[in-house]
């Protein structure tokens, strides 16, 4: 094991495994020595590694998955392997996955993705007669089964009245019904049309030659998938699996492929899945079959979730456990993530279980943040992996949020997902080119094409800090929420959230693994005090069993709580990990890692944090500055078995306490936190460009709304010289930059103060004032969105600019 001063420098410049890898959007023809300066960009902003991903754009001079392809493949294998960084596979052409960009239908056509669809047919008794259901050309279209109801009103049918009819030649169907609404139900299996975005032009939505969608539900056509995709890696690649090339991306694949053809309402269907349902509805799963469209009573809902629950099993067992057998016999790990972001049943085939976060599901300052099924998905993966015991867990985040991304929400969102237990990021996208309209293409581009990419490292390093941080150790947590697998609920987590109770998501059949031993219910790495059940959540008899058992053996288990009370009820019911009783924007995460207990505590909201907090663990406390790589001792007093120490968080601020051997002590240098203005700098400025050339920006405003400047994204120098007496020049600690859009990198006196990338725009003053003139200049990089969306987002420095004093802050 390290001492402090091994793992404080490891700290400042962690391991590149723990570094963010972009998706890398191979979207044009490709050049080598394009390929190689890029990654060399992402290795100087702090990024573990890459994945490349062929995407919609790519030449067919180059290709997928042919020599070209691999050829270029190969030059970006041998650069990651130069600087030391990693690759992560991508198992698709675009997405979903499941089809090597049509290869696998193209192979064979019954590999193509399949459905069920409902032909129907009213009849006004009493009738007798014959009536043939339609549904259309197809040569494969194959009749189900057919089911005759009374139809007590429109979509309603009477469960009670079901009768199976069978068909004569040609489908045609006998009926002879007595007075009143009948409705005969036939149900299909059809190739559902479903399609993948390709990589050319040609295969993209609404394309006629976009690829079609392979059959994720069935082994053969999953085993032609993995023949075409991964096995053409491993044979063109081999000497990088397990080195530099460690994972495999799977990408939200969909059993229906994308935009169906079929309708109405298509079910995602292969051979053999109603057999699976016989086990918990018998015969009946033939007659219930038109309760998939129609209103039919009692049962609905159930046979419903039933027939949900078996084609996400299915594709569990078939394409996931496919997929990840074939990456740890090949040394790398099944990452990726499902389709939906409150799906966690699959991730327990990931070696890196996943999830994504794109076109802004949550925001900061918004509900999303809390509520909905997209507010679980950071935890989804977390727990997945807690319960798995498996070491990473990852995130795609940042896709289709807009050329309008701010490094100021972007600083949010890592936080959001750092706090909620994720320690790997896929970050989505960098651009390969933005030429023409692949600068539309679920953007942002998250690097070299991005304005502010020069100052994209200060979030690389960041992420690459707290990452390691969380790795390689043990999760804290007492609390576990039962929850569906597949359909995880976000009410319980949110106000647990709010109360600074973590914890993790476990569903029914990880609560029936469970062992219980003196009170505590031990599932994956956890042993857990406390089981919260979810309000969404339907406990099922064995459930009770277990839950039973653990509250025998002096478990705590919540069934049933008020909206509002919940954090209040834990507390009460069981001594919490982490006391605070400020604003309720306060996130917490509690890791033991080398010997010592390591909280990050994360201000998710807009306004500065400012209490006092009562850490579990006691000994020796610092802060471990993720954002800089310092570290500094913490000042703390002995509470019972823990420590009190207080806290200041700004907007968009976290921080790592350090809990190590030793004692808490009071007596440490205090925190100087910004004070009293001292100067303000009003007059005499001036800007200019890049060139050095003057601009016709305002001195101090915004400079999108000047003529010529409205769609101009860049970045603009502002200078200012001012005098400063003796006095001043004591007194003066922070540079306060009031209202910018939206970087600024801060110079006085030639020498660098730093950079500010979200408000509030302090630094501190480490570079030398001086009695006498002083020159201030200030960098303004604002956002692609002016250029790009033509939005005139606010740009600029816009003050006001102050010297401010300095005091003791919180210790």
């Amino acid at each position: 094991m390290m001492d402090r001063d091994a793992l404080l420098a490891e700290f400042q410049d962690p391991p590149r495994e723990f570094g963010m890898m972009p998706f890398w959007f191979w979207n044009d023809d490709l050049d080598e020595n394009e390929i190689r300066r890029q990654i060399r960009e992402f290795h100087a902003k702090g990024f573990g590694g890459f994945i490349p991903h062929a995407r919609i754009g790519l030449s067919r001079r180059v290709g997928y998955l042919t020599d070209e392809y691999f050829r270029f493949m190969r030059v970006a294998a041998a650069e990651a392997k130069r600087l030391g960084m990693y690759i992560v596979l991508y198992d698709e052409g675009s997405y979903p996955s499941g089809s090597a960009q049509g290869r696998v239908v193209a192979e064979n056509p019954d590999y193509a993705a399949r459905c069920l669809i409902p032909i129907t047919h009213k009849i006004e008794g009493p009738a007798r007669g014959y009536w043939r259901p339609n549904p259309g050309r197809a040569m494969k279209d194959r009749l189900l089964h057919a089911v005759l109801a009374r139809e007590t009103s429109d979509d309603t049918l009477d469960p009670d009245s079901f009768m199976l009819l069978d068909p004569l030649d040609h489908d045609v169907l006998h009926y002879d019904v007595p007075d009143g609404a009948w409705r005969i139900v036939t149900v299909w299996n059809v190739f559902s049309g479903g399609i993948i975005r390709g990589v050319f032009d040609e295969e993209d939505d609404n394309h006629a030659l976009a690829p079609a969608a392979g059959n994720i539900m069935d082994a053969d056509s999953v085993a032609c998938f993995l023949r075409h995709t991964h096995d053409q890696y491993y044979e063109r690649l081999s000497e990088y699996f397990g080195s530099t090339i460690v994972g495999m991306f799977t990408d939200e694949p969909n059993p229906l492929g994308r935009a169906t053809r079929r309708g109405p309402r298509p079910h995602a269907y292969t051979d053999g899945l109603l057999d699976e349902l016989r086990d918990e509805w018998g015969d009946e799963v033939d007659t219930c079959l038109p309760a998939l469209w129609f209103d039919c009573g009692r049962d609905t809902k159930a046979f419903r979730e039933a027939y949900h629950r078996a084609v996400k099993g299915r594709i569990e067992r078939v394409f996931y456990a496919a997929q990840s057998e074939w990456c740890e016999q090949h040394g790398i790990a099944l990452t990726g993530h499902p389709e939906q972001s409150d799906e966690m049943g699959a991730l327990r085939y990931f070696q890196w279980p996943g999830q994504d976060m794109v076109w802004r599901y949550v925001e900061p300052n918004a509900d999303s943040a809390l509520e909905g099924r997209h507010s679980v998905a950071a935890k989804a993966a977390s727990s997945a992996a807690s319960v798995a015991e498996r070491r990473r867990s990852a995130s795609e985040l940042f896709g289709a949020y807009g050329w309008h991304l701010t490094l100021d929400e972007a600083k949010w969102l890592l936080d959001w997902h750092l706090v909620r237990g994720n320690n790997l990021f896929f970050s989505h996208a960098a651009f390969y080119s933005i030429r023409g309209r692949r600068a539309f293409e679920s953007e942002p581009d998250i690097s070299v094409h991005n304005v502010w990419w020069t100052h994209f490292g200060l979030l690389g390093d960041y992420t690459r800090r707290v990452c390691w941080a969380m790795t390689d150790g043990a999760h804290v947590c007492d609390v576990a929420v039962l929850t569906e697998a597949n359909v995880i609920g976000w009410r319980a987590a949110a106000e647990l959230l709010t109360s600074q109770l973590d914890f993790v998501y476990v569903d029914g059949e990880a609560l029936q693994r469970a062992t219980v031993t003196d009170g505590r219910l031990s599932i994956g790495q956890h042993e857990f005090g406390v089981v919260v059940v979810d309000s969404d959540y339907t406990a099922s008899a064995e459930d009770l069993d277990a839950l039973a058992a653990f509250a025998l053996a002096g478990g705590v288990v919540v069934r049933e709580w008020d909206a509002g009370d919940l954090g209040a009820d834990v507390r009460r019911l069981h001594e919490p990990d982490v006391v605070w009783d400020g604003p309720s924007d306060l996130r917490v995460r509690h890791y033991r890692k080398d010997e010592a207990d390591w909280y990050l505590l994360v201000n998710e909201g807009e306004d500065t944090l400012d209490g006092t907090i009562t850490l579990s663990a006691r000994g020796e406390l610092e802060s471990w500055n993720p954002l800089t790589g310092d570290a500094r001792p913490w000042g703390a007093v002995e509470q019972g078995a823990g420590i009190v120490t207080c806290i200041r968080l700004y907007r968009r601020e976290s921080m790592l306490l350090r809990v190590a051997g030793g004692e808490p002590t009071a007596d440490v240098p205090p925190v100087s936190v910004p004070g009293a203005a001292v100067a303000t700098l009003a007059e005499g400025w001036t800007v200019h460009n890049d060139d050095d050339v003057a601009s016709d920006a305002p001195p101090l405003g915004d400079w999108s709304q000047t003529s010529g400047l409205g769609t101009f994204s860049g970045t603009l120098r502002y200078g200012v010289e001012f005098e400063l007496s003796e006095a001043h020049v004591d007194a003066a600690r922070f540079l306060d930059l009031g209202r910018v859009g939206d970087i600024a990198e801060a110079f006085v006196n030639g020498q660098r103060v730093g950079v500010a990338a979200w408000a509030p725009y302090t630094l501190p003053l480490d570079a030398p004032l001086i009695a006498g003139a002083n020159r201030l200049e200030v960098h303004v990089t604002n956002s692609m969105a002016n250029e790009f969306d033509g939005r005139q987002k606010p740009s600029g420095l816009m003050g006001p600019v102050r010297l401010l004093g300095g005091h003791a802050g919180h210790e």
